[in-house]
């Protein structure tokens, strides 16, 4: 009975710790796009969405779209991530709760650029649609 009880402890013991580490991956501001190399992030992003304008080669009718799809695609900025130490002092049921709360936030973001896409994509020619589609796919290769 004895190993038994242990066996249940040491299993409890990993899956608390492969729970909190994706909470403390996503708590450290040095790590990730939007931490401490958010600026190279952001201008980046500008340099891409410049070439891709480049590259349409679009009509003053699409102009008005592509201002409409840049400025839904911008980054929207620092993330509302919890201090490390405040999520130490949270139990397990909270740090799950702030995490699925941060999830819910990115996941409205990326609702609001699958609209920005959908809508900009629709005034694309097709050659236009097969060039912005090559891209897209080539961006999410890495």
């Amino acid at each position: 009975m004895t190993k038994f009880r242990r066996n249940i402890f040491l299993i409890g013991l990993a899956a608390i710790g492969l729970g909190t580490a994706p909470v403390l991956a996503l708590a450290n501001p040095g790590c990730g796009p939007m931490g401490a190399g958010s600026g190279k992030f952001a201008e980046r992003i500008e340099k891409r969405q410049a070439e891709l304008h480049d590259k349409l080669k679009l009509t003053p009718v699409q102009e008005t779209a592509w201002k409409s799809f840049s400025e839904k695609m911008k980054p929207t900025g620092a993330r509302n991530r919890p201090d490390r130490s405040e999520l130490a002092s949270l139990h397990a049921p909270e740090r799950m709760e702030k995490m699925l709360t941060m999830m819910k936030e990115h996941e409205s973001q990326m609702a609001v650029r699958v609209a920005a896409v959908k809508e900009f994509y629709a005034v694309l020619t097709p050659e236009q649609q097969k060039l912005f589609d090559d891209q897209f796919s080539k961006h999410r290769r890495r």
